[in-house]
């Protein structure tokens, strides 16, 4: 394990096939994300986490094997997965071109530490001064190409956020999922769609893998996709009632059947998500990029 600062879960270094470790944050709940480390033909970190005092335990993990990081890529947009940038400097950082334009617009606005501070308050000190380094655009093609020779890039678009991507590692069968899959943790569907997202889960499905190294929890196997794939089924079923019988997202919320999901972290997100599909459902405009707003509700920021 990695000892961490005062107030941070140690990180938990699993290796989880030949060359391929993953760093598990703490129990994954908000600001809490993994990385994963391919030690390949380039070494490659896949996404930096929150804050550079947790990319600290992913350095940590490469000096131990004598390696440094010769790439990394990030998933998506969303802070607590490139938070860690700072700290690999020099080393290039692709993500994909729409992660890009986001990240350029997002990193610096002067509203966004106070409003992750709101989403995370956790970390509410450490956010004040909230920076990042944006990644180099990259269309998946040519992070398939940068990545070690067997890795394969898959590519969803306005998912789970504006533009997610997944690693598949077919030899070994693992599945770096980044946010595309929560384990043990309540999916937030705010930037993204939930109808695509579920479809998307299909498509993961479909590749049998092995292990999923999700974007926060443990890592699992297949069930975890499966058990995404019942919630957000439960989820549109929730946002069709409400739109036919005409109920609020929050009366629907509330005889909500979480089914295999009971017990995950973050169970309010479920309000948000039903919120998503129900403006989904009714044809309201995507807004879909991250947007930093003081009047937003703080649980559709992270």
């Amino acid at each position: 394990m990695t000892t961490m600062p005062v107030g941070m879960p140690a990180l938990q270094e699993v290796e989880v096939a030949d060359r391929v470790v993953a760093l598990v944050n703490g129990d994954g709940g908000a600001g809490l994300s993994n990385g994963v480390l391919l030690f390949g033909e380039p070494t490659t970190v896949i996404d930096t986490m929150l804050l550079p005092e947790m990319a600290a335990g992913i350095v940590t993990a490469l000096n131990r094997r004598g390696r440094a990081a010769e790439l990394v890529v990030n998933t998506h947009i969303h802070t607590d997965h490139i938070g860690g940038n700072l700290l690999f400097e020099g080393v290039p950082i692709i993500a994909h071109p729409r992660t890009v334009d986001g990240m350029r617009r997002m990193i610096g606005e002067p509203g966004l530490p106070a409003l992750l501070a709101k989403v995370m308050p956790r970390f509410a000190t450490r956010l004040a001064d909230w920076d990042s380094t944006p990644a180099e655009p990259v269309p998946p093609a040519g992070i398939e190409r940068a990545l070690p020779d067997t890795a394969r890039v898959l590519e969803f678009t306005d998912c789970h956020s504006a533009a997610d991507l997944v690693v598949w590692l077919p030899a070994e069968q693992v599945l770096v999922t980044g946010d595309l899959c929560f384990a043990g943790v309540t999916p937030l569907a705010v930037h993204g769609r939930v109808g695509r997202w579920r479809a998307a889960l299909d498509r993961l499905i479909a590749l049998r893998p092995r292990v999923v190294l999700p974007g926060h929890g443990r890592p699992a196997g297949i069930e975890a996709l499966r058990e995404l794939a019942d919630y957000f089924d439960r989820v549109l079923a929730a946002a069709r009632l409400a739109d036919a019988e005409r109920l609020s997202a929050e009366t629907v919320w509330a005889r909500f059947d979480p089914g295999p999901a009971a017990g995950w972290l973050e169970p309010e997100r479920t309000r948000v998500n039903i919120q998503v599909a129900l403006a989904e459902i009714s044809g309201q405009p995507f807004q879909g990029e991250h947007r930093v707003r003081q009047d937003q509700d703080p649980s559709h920021s992270h």
